[in-house]
């Protein structure tokens, strides 16, 4: 027999007594309807009609009496109620249905018309009021209209009275049979709960059964145990079920054996990639729990990876400079990328400090879910150094050169002033040509001398409250006259309400100038620059130099900042390409940001982010600053 035959067979004697309950309650119910039915049928229109005689006779009775006093409409008050009155007593002479109820209407029928000729009498007699009196009231010999009236309405009630005791007693029927509606469909509820609970209870021991083996087998699965077998005991569904289950399990065990060997092989073998790597490697988890890490990182960061086979044990607590980075890349799939000297971190490893530049990429599976991270710090301490001897090589040169070079700058000088004596044309114009390349000379030697002394740090910001629309205006002052002269617009828009900027305003005045000479000399005649500034956030205000000039293609905005870059065939001015270079480290000396948008033919704007003048927020770095000025100053 089959699972579905089974269940068919348990099924149906409980459809059976269901459909059983429910065609006796439908028969029951249609008896009480038809009790009820019964009742406004027979009894309701008798009663009805009795009420209605009453009301008429009652009325006819009235006309008697006005007419005694002497009312002259009296007459047509019993004209009116006569054919009400007879048409009630014409229904109830249609609805004649009970023993004894025929002989109270033909006694009824009787007296209306004695009733009615007694009173036709009334009011055709023309004698004084005494004789209307005497037939109302009736006399000794004779009754009148009254003892008529009190006949009629006297049989009228026990009409009345009858078909109300019958529709009371159909009512009591009508109870009962409710009652036994109520008793039978009670037992049959009850019966069939029993049989209910007795075909669930053999379903469980035949269903269930099996099915609790199979999720208890499936549960020990679940916790790791694999070996299991579920039992055949029968050739239903179920043993399909129990057969394919007891295959499955065979299969995770094989499976298990095999893939645990891979994983072990894998995760080895990952390690020991890890370990051959000379810079220090880690890899965390979605929490920020170290799952791998290779002995450079235990050394240089404390970290240990744990055991094969188990899972993290502890977070890793990155530097400052990388938990926002660490953060981004576990939580947004952001992957931070350092190549800048300025973005290396510093460790102290053997008595000596060691620059690092932190790559952290976010590690994802096909479907983009994440899975971690890997943290990479490339050792860039050489290449560091290198960079440091060649800035002091250039600040060296550069201020060895410019000494004799100031001396050349006099001595031409001295010359085109004809103060030793005439000059030809020919020599005036060698001397003029002489003079602009050494000007030329010594403004690259002071951009070179600038950017090395911000590189290396050597003279400290001197920090300060500075509200941005004066550094704005201050800038554009500086540079109007050569605006005017190039017949250039000059636009400052109001920045009166925000918040003052943590500037030094020496520094970032010559990062603006830079920036106006570059707008200045790349903006034909009819051009505008405007100077800007909007605030970020709470803590940031963005300064802008928006120019209409040539603009700059978009294969060379990643460049512009590089030192001695020059846009491809823009040959204006005679530039050093350092000037962009400065403004970058001037910036980034006061842990701002710089950007550059621009479109050929279009203009070019650049954006310098400063944060807002707060003392007790400023970061660590012009905290340090501050310091180390202030120690100077002391």
């Amino acid at each position: 027999m089959t699972l579905r035959q089974r269940i068919v067979l348990a099924l149906a004697p409980l459809v059976c007594l269901l459909a059983l309950i429910g065609v006796t309650g439908i028969v029951l119910l249609r008896q009480v309807g038809d009790r009820i039915e019964n009742i406004l049928r027979e009894n309701y229109v008798s009663v009805e009609a009795m009420v209605g005689l009453n009301e008429a006779l009652e009325r006819i009775d009235s006309s008697f009496q006005f007419a005694l006093q002497g009312k002259e409409d009296a007459k047509q008050e019993y004209d009116a109620n006569w054919p009400v009155y007879e048409e009630y007593l014409r229904r109830e002479e249609n609805n004649i249905t009970l023993e004894g109820e025929a002989e109270l209407v033909d006694r009824l029928k009787k007296r209306t018309a004695e009733y009615r000729q007694a009173g036709d009498q009334f009011f055709a007699t023309r004698a004084g009021q005494a004789a209307r009196s005497e037939m109302y009231f009736g006399s000794t010999s004779k009754a009148g209209l009254l003892h008529l009236f009190r006949d009629i309405k006297t049989t009228a009630a026990k009409i009345r009275e009858m078909n109300q005791a019958n529709m009371k007693q159909a009512s009591d029927d009508a109870k009962h049979t409710a009652m036994l509606s109520q008793v039978w469909l009670g037992t049959g509820l009850a019966a069939t709960v029993v049989v209910a609970g007795l075909l669930i209870w053999g379903a469980m021991r035949s269903l269930l059964r099996p099915i609790q083996a199979v999720t208890q087998s499936a549960i020990a699965i679940g916790a790791g145990n694999f070996n299991q077998s579920v039992p055949i005991v029968s050739t239903d569904e179920m043993s399909h079920l129990a057969e394919a289950f007891n295959i499955m399990a065979r299969q995770l065990r094989s499976y298990r054996e095999s893939h645990s060997a891979r994983l072990l092989r894998v995760q080895r073998t990952s390690q020991a990639t890890i370990d051959s790597f000379p810079e220090p490697v880690l890899v965390v988890d979605p929490n920020g729990c170290v799952e791998m890490a290779n002995p450079a990182a235990h050394r240089l960061l404390g970290v240990t990876a744990p055991p094969p086979g188990q899972a993290a044990v502890s977070v890793w607590v990155p530097p400052s400079a990388l938990r926002q980075p660490l953060q981004d890349a576990l939580q947004k799939n952001r992957p931070f990328l350092t190549q800048a000297f300025d973005q290396t971190i510093t460790f102290r490893y053997n008595g000596e400090d060691r620059a690092y530049l932190p790559q952290i990429l976010p590690i994802k599976d096909p479907f983009g879910v994440n899975l971690g991270a890997a943290v990479v710090l490339n050792d860039v301490t050489r290449f560091r150094l290198l960079d440091q001897v060649k800035s002091n090589l250039v600040a060296t040169v550069s201020h060895e050169l410019k000494t004799p070079l100031t001396s050349i700058r006099l001595v031409l000088h001295l010359l085109l002033e004809e103060t030793i004596g005439p000059l030809t044309p020919k020599q005036t114009e060698l001397l003029i040509d002489a003079r602009d390349n050494a000007e030329r000379l010594l403004n690259t030697i002071e951009h070179l001398l600038a950017l090395a002394q911000l590189e290396e740090g050597r003279k400290a910001l001197q920090l300060q409250a500075v509200a941005p629309q004066a550094l704005l205006q201050a800038a554009a002052d500086a540079v109007r006259p050569r605006a005017e002269a190039k017949h250039i617009g000059l636009i400052v828009e109001d920045a009166s309400a925000l918040p003052p900027i943590a500037a030094d305003p020496v520094r970032l005045g010559h990062a603006l100038n830079n920036l106006l000479d570059n707008a200045l000399t790349y903006t034909d005649a009819g051009g505008s620059i405007t100077l800007s500034a909007r605030a970020l956030d709470e803590r940031r205000v963005r300064l802008s130099v928006a120019d209409t000039g040539v603009g700059i293609p978009s294969r060379c905005l990643s460049q512009v900042f590089d030192k001695f870059f020059r846009v491809p065939d823009q040959s204006r001015g005679h530039g050093t390409g350092l000037g962009l270079a400065i403004v970058r480290e001037i910036v980034l000396a006061h842990d701002g940001q710089v950007s550059c948008e621009s479109e050929v033919g279009q203009g070019t704007t650049f954006h310098l982010t400063l944060p807002v003048w707060k003392q007790k927020e400023l970061t660590p770095e012009l905290q340090r600053t501050q310091r180390k000025e202030t120690a100077e100053h002391k």
